[in-house]
């Protein structure tokens, strides 16, 4: 049977009753799913912060560290923006790998009255893919020392970190050292770029200063962190 025209068998008046509660209804429909849909984005929203409040509490201690060393401190602090790709390239040779970092921060160092002498920067790894990504970075580094026989690989563990130090043997160049510290626990990588100044403006004059200078600022630093992460994270600073 063929539906019958809207005005057949009423009046117009009943017509628009009609007219006008199904459009109600459908209003009210609309209402209901921007409703659910606002509620989902706000929890969606709320669950990011969250998450983003957890990274940047791991990554506390780790940045807020100066002192050591002899009186360096810390002169500039950047954090990695919100935007950026959830990882970086770490590249030797031909091969080209990915390393993810859910969240970082950059610290640049210095001594009174002389330009940088430690570029420091502290990221937390996916946790599901930290063990990976500490594969990648510390075979990345032995692959560094085995192709450049003026410089020397060690390693280190101290109060629960890790790390490897891969420096040059004789000053020259911007870069005079690179040091990796690992924290397991909290899916932490930390890489410090030891830099090479003008020797006017520098702490040290020959390279066994710079070593000593250099062991201290790790040392110096692993102590900082590791103090910083007994303390409960409301009461660090």
């Amino acid at each position: 049977m063929e539906g019958k025209p809207l005005n057949v068998g009423g009046t117009g008046q009943a017509n628009r009753r009609v007219l006008r509660i199904v459009l109600a209804a459908g209003d009210c429909a609309s209402i209901l799913l921007s409703a659910v849909i606002a509620h989902g984005t706000a929890c969606a929203g709320e669950h990011a912060n969250e998450v983003q409040a957890e990274h940047a509490s791991k990554l506390r201690p780790y940045i807020h560290c100066d002192g050591f060393a002899g009186g360096v401190r810390g002169v500039a602090l950047d954090h990695r923006p919100q935007t950026a790709e959830p990882w970086r390239e770490v590249s030797f040779g031909n091969r080209s790998e990915r390393v993810s970092v859910v969240d970082g921060y950059r610290v640049a160092y210095s001594f009174p009255r002389t330009l940088h002498f430690a570029n420091l920067k502290a990221e937390r790894s996916d946790p599901s893919r930290y063990t990976e990504d500490k594969q990648i970075v510390t075979r990345n580094m032995a692959d560094m020392a085995k192709a450049d026989g003026n410089t020397a690989l060690v390693e280190f563990s101290d109060r629960g970190f890790s790390g490897q130090t891969l420096g040059k043997k004789a000053l020259g160049g911007t870069t005079l050292a690179i040091t990796q510290i690992f924290s397991d626990t909290d899916s932490v990588i930390v890489t410090i770029y030891f830099m090479n100044q003008v020797p006017e403006m520098r702490r040290f004059q020959t390279h066994e200063e710079f070593i000593a200078l250099r062991d201290s600022f790790i040392r110096g630093y692993v102590e900082c962190v590791a103090r910083k992460k007994s303390i409960p994270p409301r009461q660090q600073h």
